[in-house]
Order: structure tokens, then sequence, then C-alpha cells
């Protein structure tokens, strides 16, 4: 966990984030953040995703702090002036802390209402702190699902943009035959109510774990689905190589606004 911890805060220092630690309703969340002047027309926000959930199959880990925190790399290279980095409920907490967090949140109510409201609880804090008009929502995974669970809660989010997102978890579950997420909401239930805010899915080729046919069936359920696009990346897979190229994606990404 310290190492893990260590490499959050070399990431974070490289991006100019500063951390805080958010005590919302339910849970105590893990930020990074950086607002150069207040009044920002626009607050970025990275979700990260599920973490080290699982030792290996069957086998949940003890702390889902990830190893590899790759919305936090996304976020410290993006140069939007106003920036807001969530960790997911449990990860990055002090022993204490980790052992009030119950084990499920990283299992089966990983996108748990309470999850998604306390993550909403969060952006409402980083809004009026830096007094943006509107949110940009990034998830990665497991975070692509809480970006558009919180999404579907919000009327200031001015785009949507996924990372080798989990957007249908019932899908999912059914074509890796693992446990359902019983305790969770499901992303692809929301497709319609949010089909009117611009969307970008991004999904890499070689992606076994979470494949394009997840976010397919999650476009599938929109009645119309113009705004939803999806682009699939050839060589990338579900952890590389999107840190790498993250600053030309995101040049890409904001092009067409420009």
């Amino acid at each position: 966990m310290q190492d893990r911890t260590k490499l959050a805060k070399s990431l974070a220092q490289r991006g100019d984030l500063q951390k805080q630690k958010i005590n919302t309703s339910e849970f105590t969340l893990i930020t990074f953040y950086k607002w150069a002047n207040l009044n920002s027309n626009l607050l970025v926000i990275y979700i990260e995703g599920d973490g080290y959930a699982w030792k290996r199959k069957q086998y949940l880990s003890s702390d889902p702090t990830p190893r590899d925190p790759l919305a936090l790399k996304l976020a410290a290279q993006d140069p939007n002036p106003a920036v807001l980095y969530i960790a997911r409920p449990c990860q990055y907490l002090s022993a204490k802390d980790l052992k009030a967090c119950a084990v499920k949140y990283w299992s089966s109510h990983r996108y748990a209402e309470e999850v998604v409201a306390s993550i909403n609880e969060v952006i409402d804090w980083g809004v009026s702190q830096s007094g943006a008009d509107s949110v940009a929502l990034y998830g990665y995974s497991g975070g692509g699902s809480i970006a558009v669970l919180v999404a579907a809660r919000r009327d200031d989010v001015a785009r949507l943009t996924t990372v080798a997102a989990n957007l249908d978890h019932v899908k999912w579950t059914e074509i890796h035959g693992i446990t359902p997420l019983s305790g969770s909401l499901n992303a692809a239930d929301y497709a319609t109510k949010i089909e009117h805010i611009s969307q970008l899915h991004l999904i890499g080729a070689k992606d076994k774990l979470v494949p394009a046919s997840i976010t397919e069936t999650y476009k599938a359920k929109a009645n119309n689905p113009e705004k939803i696009k999806i682009k699939i990346i050839s060589d990338f897979d579900h952890r590389c190589c999107w840190a790498e190229f993250w600053p030309t994606l995101l040049s890409q990404i904001k092009a067409p606004e420009n």
C-alpha cells in the first residue's frame, strides 16, 4: 500500500495536482486537483477504475488501491486549468479507514447507489471550489460506469469520455462467467437518459477484459444514439497504451470543439 501511495503522490506532483481527502455522507474519498484560476468554464473530472480488486480469480484483495492508477496518469497529463481526479471508495485509505470500508464496495457493490452519490458529492465540491460552469467526465474501466451513472443525475455535463469502460456489467459478468454484481447499478440501463450528452467511448482492439461488444450493447440501448461515438484503437488493450498516448488522444477528443 505504501508503494502505491508513493506512486500516486509522484504522479500527482508531475501534474501539479494537490491531494484532498473529502468526507462524503457515506465514504472518505481521496482526490487530487488543480484549478489555476477560479471561475473556470470547465472542470475536467477523472474517475479511477476498480483498482486492485482481485488478487486472482475468486480471491478478493485486501486493499483495492490501484497498483497502476491509470486514470491518475491521464489526469496528470491534462493541460486544462481545472482538473479533478477522484479515487474510488476504499482506495488510498489509511489502515484504520480501510477497516471501516466494506469489501463489497470493490466487489458486488462497486457501482452501488451510495458509491455514485458520494462521487457526485465530490464533483459538487469541485464545481463549487473551482467556480466551473460545466464538467467534462472521463472514466477509466469501472470508472467509466461511474461516469455514466453520475452523468445521469447532473445537468451540467458538457461531454463524457470513457476509456476501456465496463458499460454493461450484466453482459460483462456473463461473458467472463463470474458472479454478477448484484448490488451495483448498471450503466447500460441509463443509456437513454444521457443520450443527449456528447459521448466518446474509447476501446482497445486487443482488450480481452472489456471487449468492444460491451460498449456496443450499451449504445444499442439508446433510443437516439447519434451523440454516442465509439472509437476502437488498434494495438491497445485494457491498460496499454492509454497513458503513453494520452496527450495525442486528448487533442483528438477536444479538436471537434475548437
